[in-house]
């Protein structure tokens, strides 16, 4: 039994009884102003949950000011009540959103990256921003929450705005993917029911060379991309989430490789809406000059279909 194979039984024995570890905080850059003063009083703060579906939550935040604060998703603890115990709450998220800082600058700093963002602009918010939190088990209870933060005393502020919200059982949305090829670059449609653009759903994808794949011994290609959606969902915060049309040209950034003359691709798109929601693979020799146009409602132009 070769290791990728053994790997994949092990993760599949696992994921009964595996912890789910989800990242709460977001930490990707956000529209703050670093030169703005930090304004905490008189401040407001409304958040909105505008869509719930298996594995995701889409949320609007405003200050009534230009502030700093903090947003994050969480599972529901029983036995806890946040809003009794607000001050102790929000500082321990704020501390976890600290420890998640100090670790991503550490990373940066031993691989020789020293223009690293500061605390405030890394992993908190200015200003209205709209957020998708992704990588959630459908069927489940979460708080969403927010609440504002001075980062020159690194405490919060205030009170603490939270929700309780329940993920549907099973995706809301009716999504299929179309796919193209056109010379250097690919594009990715998620479509609704009636064929237009969804923007709002988060799926992911990547591309892999058929000889890497071969080399690698993996039993099938399917294979492969079943152990890479698993993967994604079990470590949802170093998934690469998109929304949209994604449009790359294909030179070697991201997950992407650069196509070459004559050789065979795969290219993967799952719906990151609930464990396994759907998973379309689709195959092609690429040459200069080429065009595809794959539609995942017709298995003759796929590798795989599969909703899971």
């Amino acid at each position: 039994m070769n290791r990728h194979l053994s790997s994949f039984i092990f993760r599949l024995l696992s994921l009964s009884e595996a912890v789910f570890c989800l990242s709460t905080f977001s930490l990707t850059m956000s529209s703050c102003n670093p030169e703005a003063a930090w304004v905490t009083d008189n401040v407001d703060i409304t958040m909105n949950v505008e869509m719930v579906s298996a594995a995701f939550i889409q949320c609007s935040y405003t200050t009534t000011r230009d502030a700093y604060y903090l947003i994050a998703v969480e599972p529901v603890r029983k036995g806890v009540d946040p809003m009794s115990m607000q001050k102790q709450f929000m500082t321990l998220a704020l501390d976890s959103a600290n420890t998640e800082y100090i670790q991503w600058r550490n990373k940066l700093l031993k691989e020789g990256e020293f223009n690293i963002a500061p605390f405030a602009s890394h992993a908190l918010q200015y200003g209205a921003t709209t957020r998708f939190f992704t990588g959630l088990w459908p069927g489940n209870d979460y708080w969403v929450y927010a609440f504002l933060v001075n980062p020159s005393t690194m405490q919060p502020v205030g009170k603490l705005h939270l929700q309780t919200v329940h993920t549907a059982d099973e995706s809301a949305m009716n999504i299929h993917f179309d796919y193209r090829v056109r010379d250097d670059w690919d594009y990715i449609y998620p479509l609704d029911s009636t064929g237009k653009i969804f923007n709002n759903f988060p799926y992911i994808a990547t591309t892999r060379d058929s000889v890497e794949l071969a080399e690698e011994e993996w039993p099938s290609p399917a294979f492969y991309f079943r152990l890479w959606v698993l993967e994604a969902f079990l470590k949802p915060d170093s998934a690469e989430v998109y929304y949209g049309v994604k449009v790359i040209n294909n030179d070697g950034i991201r997950s992407h490789t650069a196509f070459e003359e004559g050789k065979t691709y795969y290219t993967a798109i799952g719906g990151f809406d609930g464990p396994f929601k759907q998973l379309a693979v689709y195959k092609f020799t690429w040459t200069e000059g080429c065009e595809f146009y794959f539609h995942d409602t017709d298995s003759t132009n796929l590798a795989i279909t599969e909703t899971w």
